[in-house]
Parts: C-alpha cells; structure tokens; sequence
C-alpha cells in the first residue's frame, strides 16, 4: 500500500507540480489504494462491499466535468446501477445462505454483482477523469495510465512474502489481537504447521512459542501462537509485528493449550497431533510444581470460523486424574481449574515412580494407560467393603479374579463361586468340601451340583461363614475371608427380573440384605459380572470399589456414570482387552482412572 501511494503521489507531482490534487483520478487512486482495502472488500466483493463502492462511484461522478467522456460517464453509471441493484437484491435475498426459498437466485445475484469489484470500479473512474483531464491524450494522459497500470500491478505482489523471502526463512506477521493470556492471534504470508515451536521476536523481547492454529485465507494467513509467557505475550502485542522462525529442534512442544469449557473436574483443547483415547496428557503448573494429569475420554471434530476463512480441527475431552504423589504412590484431585492457555504437553513428558517402595497391603493392577505410573488396589481398604469387576466377556474379568484371589489367599480364607467349572479344571484351583478349614489362609472354589439352585446354595454357603465369623466377631477379632462370586446374575440375579415364585429369588433379596452386614465380621464380597441389569441391585449398590471393563451395555453404562461420573460413558465403549476402569477407595486415585491390567 505505501508503495502504490508513493507512486500515486510523484505522479501527481509530475504532472501537476503538486503532491496531492483534487482531481477525480486522484481521489479514485486513494480510495481504491488506501481506504478500500481495509474497510471494503478487503479479500473478495461482498454485496455490500459493490454497494458502498457503487454510492462512491456516483458521488465522484457527479462532481466530476464531462465532455469529451460524456457517453462513457453515462454507460458506466447504468454498468455500476445493475451492480448495485444486484447486489442490494442478494442482501435482501440472503445470499450466502446454504437452503431458502430463493437460495438460487440469491447468490446468482452475488455473482454477478462481484463484477464490479474496486479494481474495475476505480479504474474506469481513473480512465474516464484522466482523458477529462488531458483530453489530447499528450504525454501527461499516458503518464497517468502508465502510473495506474503499475498501481495496479504492485497491488498484486506479496510485499510481505517478498520481505519475508529475503529474510530468509522469518516470516513478518501482524498481530490482530489477543486471546488472553497467552495466546496470539496473526496474520502473515505464511505460517508453519499447527503444532509447530517457533521463535519469536518482536522488538526487545523474544520468546518461544507453538502454533496452534493455522487458517490459509485469500490474500494471507491467519494464524493463532501460544505463549507461555503472558507478560511477554502482552509485550508483543503491543509490538504489533512479529517476527516467527520455525524451530528446526527435534524437541516436541506442547500438544495444545487449555481451552474454553474446561472445569475442575475436566479438560477441553484443540489436539495439535493425533492422540489416542485413554492417552494421559499433563498440564504444567509451574516449572517448580507437578503436572495435573488428565485421561483423553473422547474427541470429535469441530469447525473453526474466522473472517475469510475457516479450519476443521480436532477438540479433545480429558477427564482430571489429579497430580501423582510418588512417595505414596497416590493420584490426588487437583481441586481447582487448569491454568486458562496453559500449554498440555503429551506422557512422553511424564514419568513414574523409579525406586518407591510398594507396602505389602498393596496389590498393582496396572499401570496408567500409555505410561509407567502404578495404580494398585489396598486390600484393607477393599476387604472393609465390597468390589464389583465389570465388563464384556473375554475381556480380563476372570483373569483378574484370579490374580486377585492367590494374592489375597497368602493372609485371608478365600472361596470362589463358580458354576462353569473354569477355576478348577483350567486355573488349577482346588475344590472346595466341608473339610477345608475356613480359619485358615487359602483359596477354594465352591461349585454347586448340576440341578441345585445357585442362588440358594450361595445364600446357604455365605450364611455358613457369617455364623463361623459372627462367633469369632464376639470373642474378638474375626479372621479376614473373602468371597468371589463369578457370573454373578447367577447367583444373586436381580429379583425384579424373576418371577413371583422363581427359584433363588428370596435367596437373591437375603445375599442383598447379607451383604450390608457382613463387612463388619471381616467378610468382603467380589462380584463379577458382564450386565450390570441382571444383577441384584441390593448387592450391587454395596459394592464402593468398581473395576471396570470394557462395556457397551446401556443400563451399565448408566449406572457406572451414576456412580464414577465424568466422561466415563464415552470411555468404557473404547477400552481394549485388558484395560479397565478402577474407582473407589481402596484404589489409590482420588477419582475413575483406566490402567492396563495386562501390566500388573
């Protein structure tokens, strides 16, 4: 622009012996250099843009002297009336629209009305004053035409790619504005990569930055930087150009910055690279302060909308697992939310524990999904309660069970209800008789014989223990004893499902009461089970420790949300074998978490 206006202006010089005339050609040279592109069609003719720039066109016609230009004044005004006819027809119209009665008609008008752009409008004005000017078309007429090419000609050119360009491999942006407090918004000819660190310089102050967004438009590109440093981000602004080198290290920055929508409990960003579901990502609190680490529950693909321009991005959900503790070995919610624009950064940045001692009490499930952070389950705490294992067939319940049930049998009687026979005749398990001594450590399967009611054996065989431990509970403290129950709908189906007078469901209503008391005679109940629905909801409902796999069952999807909440809903669907959900107080994370069990 400054260079169009500096040949406009020795032009005039030349011509007239004065930098600045009020001539119509002048005046048409100014609006179509200076003012027009940035307050009219700054990218393309929009409807209103061929209006105001048509009202223009009359006012300078209508001062200006006609003569010898007399039929071309003329033909033009008619040519810049059906402009603006049509495009005052396609703002009434609505063009731009995507449906509507006269959708067609309505940008068809658009259309054509964009014929009349500035650079055709202001050049048949200049054309027109400067023959009024020099009628004989001497020397001074084809100066004027010579100059008004060339204007035009320089108008086309990328002046900033061209400086960028001898600058090397800097590109000289503009900053637009501020999302604060770290993040800038810029124009410039060209921008790298979303995802990309760059350098950046303006004046005194020089700092590191990643982009985070990227919009290719018309005539430039727009583009959104992050910066860490507010103060510095602020400096910039102010600055208003910005030189940005891409940074050629291999060091991976920021996968994105904390967005809009983000809570206590949640959170939202624009995903700079692909991510899988269930992948933990960190926000930084500080350099001297831990991460607060957030699971990727789900992600969908957006529209983002600026002027001239728009972009699909992927915007990712992340559900708080707090800062990880590794002396305790603990997850502790972060009770406050993420640091607005803080930049979120991938596991490869997060580590565990190296050398913590683990207690004894403590059994690891598993370790955070995609890192090497533990999360073990406490046996104190579980047996003073009772544990529900969740999930689809095939998918880790029954494997879990059993590392469960050895480890818990080295200080505490455990028994396993099984009626498929998988726990003695493929695991090795021994079978449970009426000689097995229930005060001491150990495991057996109780298996109930074909024709027997497993509700009513199961009943038979928890009321047997209680009276054992309600004696023990009396004396003192009863010894610790632990029952699995496989196929749990098997044995403690949810009454409401079965007939008035079906088999096993009194039993079924009296496991539910049992179960309420029992914990306090140093009895815990494991209950496995695929469908949440054909399960006692008297006993489910006393299980506080949850592990869940992967499930697609709407009833317990429900009723997992209900009670682990969050964006467990989207989660559970897209677990893969061997990874599940934990929540409870016996795991050790103040919130749901989904780990790897095959790593325990």
């Amino acid at each position: 622009m400054t260079i169009q206006l500096l040949v406009l202006i020795a032009v005039s010089y030349a011509v007239t012996k004065h930098p600045f005339v009020n001539d119509t050609w002048f005046i048409a040279g100014l609006l179509a250099i200076v003012i027009n592109p940035q307050l009219l069609e700054p990218y393309y003719p929009r409807p209103g843009d061929v209006v105001a720039n048509g009202l223009i066109v009359f006012f300078l016609a209508a001062n200006e002297r006609k003569t010898i230009t007399a039929p071309g004044w003329l033909v033009f005004t008619y040519f810049v009336a059906t402009a603006i006819s049509l495009a005052a027809l396609a703002l009434v119209l609505g063009a731009g629209r995507r449906s509507g009665r006269f959708f067609g008609l309505a940008n068809s008008a658009r259309i054509l009305s964009q014929i009349a752009s500035a650079r055709v409008l202001y050049s048949v004005v200049f054309l027109l004053s400067a023959v009024e000017f020099r009628p004989s078309l001497n020397s001074d007429f084809w100066k004027l035409i010579t100059v008004w090419a060339l204007i035009l000609l320089v108008g086309k050119v990328n002046w900033q790619a061209v400086w960028a360009t001898t600058r090397g491999h800097e590109e000289i942006c503009r900053v637009e504005g501020m999302i604060g407090p770290c993040g800038l918004l810029v124009s410039a000819p060209n921008l790298p990569a979303p995802g990309s660190t760059v350098s950046l310089k303006a004046g005194s102050c020089t700092a590191i930055g990643v982009v985070t967004a990227r919009i290719r438009r018309v005539s430039d590109t727009w583009g959104q930087v992050h910066v860490a440093d507010s103060a510095c981000c602020e400096s910039i602004l102010i600055a208003q150009t910005l030189a940005i080198t891409p940074n050629r290290t291999n060091e991976q920055g920021p996968i994105g910055s904390v967005d809009a929508g983000s809570t206590d409990t949640s959170l939202k960003f624009i995903a700079l690279r692909p991510l899988e579901i269930g992948q933990v990502v960190g926000v930084s609190m500080g350099n001297s302060l831990p991460y607060v680490l957030y699971q990727l529950s789900s992600a969908f693909i957006e529209q983002r909308d600026i002027k001239g321009g728009a972009h699909l991005v992927v915007r990712a959900i992340g559900n708080q697992l707090g800062v990880f503790d590794p002396e305790n070995l603990y997850f502790r919610q972060h009770r406050w939310v993420p640091l607005p624009g803080g930049p979120i950064y991938g596991g490869d940045k997060l580590k565990g524990p190296s050398n913590a001692s683990v207690p004894a009490d403590l059994l690891l499930l598993g370790n955070v999904i995609g890192t090497d952070i533990p999360i073990f389950l406490n046996y104190s705490l579980a047996c003073e309660g009772h544990v529900a294992i969740l999930g689809m067939t095939k998918m880790g319940k029954s494997t879990l069970a059993a590392r469960i049930a050895n480890d818990l049998s080295k200080n505490r009687r455990v028994t396993i209800l099984d009626q498929t026979g998988e726990y003695v005749g493929k695991r090795g398990f021994a079978r449970y008789d009426k000689n097995v001594d229930m005060k001491t450590p150990g495991v057996t399967v109780f298996e109930p014989k074909v024709g027997e009611v497993a509700a009513d054996r199961a009943f038979e065989f928890l009321n047997y223990i209680v009276k054992i431990a309600l004696e023990e509970y009396k004396a003192g403290i009863p010894f610790p004893r632990v029952v699995i129950i496989d196929e749990a709908h098997q044995f403690i189906p949810e009454p409401a499902g079965l007939g008035f007078a079906a088999p096993g469901r009194d039993s079924s209503f009296k496991i539910g009461a049992l179960l309420m008391q029992i914990r306090k005679y140093g009895i815990s109940v494991f209950l496995i089970s695929q469908r949440t629905a054909v399960v006692a909801k008297s006993a489910l409902s006393q299980c506080e420790n949850l592990i869940a796999f992967r499930s697609v069952d709407q009833t317990g999807l429900d009723y997992l949300e209900a009670v682990a909440g969050g964006e467990i809903r989207s989660l559970l669907p897209q677990l893969r074998q061997g990874e599940a959900l934990v929540f409870g107080p016996a795991v050790s994370a103040d919130g749901a978490v989904a780990i790897d069990v095959s790593k325990g």
